[in-house]
């Protein structure tokens, strides 16, 4: 098993921790919604990896060393590290009007390496299209089991693409609605909403 897998299945695959439990990985996350018509169709994650995971990243998998990952590299990055994610969600979890809402496995799977930092980057649709003017939509980009540290990009958390109907805009507010979370401080949800018209 290489160093990268190593590291990600220590950090992912993992029981429950214990209350003294700390995180192994650190991620810094970017959240966006796609709407399409008005509607929700898809959110969109970048996860940017700390300094030991990329480096064991970039060790294990540019094999080139040209600085970045290929059409090849990177489907092997997918498959042999990317894949693991699907235990924990992709670590992406959306509520609508605040029950949870159907959303499908990644596509569009990016990988790239900036300054020796590896950012993972893709895009997960909906099930079902939601207009955000009937009920709130807020999405989190959390590990419940906080084997896993996720912190909102304080220069770029969040935005909207596409057809964002007029009044509708992202706010955010701590998300409370992890049972199972260990960590300390509940994670931060980017919230979907709209005022009413009157």
């Amino acid at each position: 098993m290489s160093r990268s897998r190593a590291l990600l299945a220590l950090a992912l695959a993992l029981a429950p921790a214990p209350l003294a439990a700390h995180p192994h990985v650190s991620i810094v996350a970017s959240a966006g919604y796609r709407l399409e018509a008005g509607r929700v169709v898809a959110i969109e994650v970048a996860l940017r990896f700390d300094d030991l995971l990329s480096a064991s990243f970039v060790a294990d998998f540019d094999r080139d060393r040209d600085g970045r990952f290929d059409p090849a590299e990177t489907a092997r990055l997918e498959r042999e590290t990317f894949a693991g994610l699907a235990e924990l969600d992709w670590l992406s979890h959306l509520r609508v009007a605040g029950r949870p809402a159907g959303l499908r496995p990644p596509s569009g799977f990016r990988a790239e390496i900036v300054g020796g930092i590896v950012t993972y980057r893709f895009e997960r649709k909906l099930e079902t299209p939601v207009d955000p003017r009937q009920g709130g939509l807020a999405l989190t980009l959390a590990d419940p089991s906080w084997y896993v540290d996720i912190v909102l990009d304080p220069e770029a958390p969040a935005d909207l693409s596409g057809e964002v109907p007029a009044g509708c805009g992202l706010s955010f507010a701590p998300d409370t609605s992890f049972e199972r979370l260990l960590a300390p401080v509940p994670p931060v949800a980017v919230l979907l909403g709209c005022e009413r018209s009157s």
